[in-house]
């Protein structure tokens, strides 16, 4: 049975009923949600990035003994190209390794549009850099969904990924500095540069796999601390209290 989504969302008044978000599911009206809690989720999902990240990838370098931070990158976890099958080629390492990646990038993109949409990044370098990292976030599930044993459309997904994601967070950093928060965006341009050096430095090792973790936790730290604002902003709308 085909699933159909309707979605309602009118007027601020909470005691109106048009005010809520309802999402009817075959025909059936399942789950009312309050447009404040969908900031919320957006907040809870940038904190689940990185765990989700650190997670997978720790359980798949558990059932990959094989693994060589200085010879292999971080994709060989999926195994290489023409190895089949396409989403298993290392068995459990690969199938854990490929899942996070998607679960991640769908975290992420959740995040990153309630990111785009309540944080206040209207100016065009904050819409610019938020586009972004929307981009990137579907890049990264795309690196899961077409895994490197998939050959050259591996590619495009993570060659698009590791330069949009700190280039995106450089972006959102320059915006937050223009704004009265100060800190904040001197630390987020840090973190957007961090990232970027780990692409330019010609590191010494055969393998990516350590420059590819280098790049990536700047991701898991702006994902973690903007998350954090998001649900702070809205953690009422989570409980149930407040108004929305």
């Amino acid at each position: 049975m085909a699933l159909r989504f309707h979605f309602i969302a009118l007027g601020d008044n909470p005691n109106n009923a048009c005010s809520k978000r309802i999402v009817k599911i075959t025909g059936l009206w399942l789950l009312v949600v309050k447009p404040g809690r969908l900031v919320a989720i957006s907040g809870l999902s940038g904190i689940l990035c990185p765990v989700v990240t650190l997670a997978t990838i720790g359980t798949a370098l558990y059932y990959a003994p094989w693994f060589s931070w200085t010879n292999n990158s971080l994709s060989d976890l999926a195994g290489t190209a023409g190895e089949t099958p396409i989403w298993a080629a290392r068995g459990v390492a690969s199938a854990v390794f490929n899942t996070g990646l998607v679960a991640d990038g769908i975290l992420t993109l959740i995040f990153a549009i309630g990111l785009r949409k309540n944080l206040g990044f209207t100016t065009r370098l904050g819409n610019l850099g938020t586009l972004m990292f929307i981009l990137g976030a579907c890049a990264l599930a795309g690196i899961g969904i077409f895994p490197k044993t998939m050959g050259r459309i591996h590619y495009v997904f993570s060659t698009s990924f590791f330069p949009l994601v700190p280039l995106s967070i450089l972006l959102i950093g320059m915006a937050v500095l223009k704004s009265s928060d100060k800190v904040m965006g001197w630390f987020t341009i840090a973190l957007g540069i961090t990232g970027l050096c780990s692409l330019l430095i010609p590191w010494p090792w055969k393998g990516e796999a350590i420059p590819d973790a280098i790049s990536i936790f700047p991701m898991m730290v702006f994902a973690m601390v903007f998350g954090t604002r998001l649900l702070k902003r809205t953690a009422p709308h989570l409980f149930g209290t407040g108004n929305t």
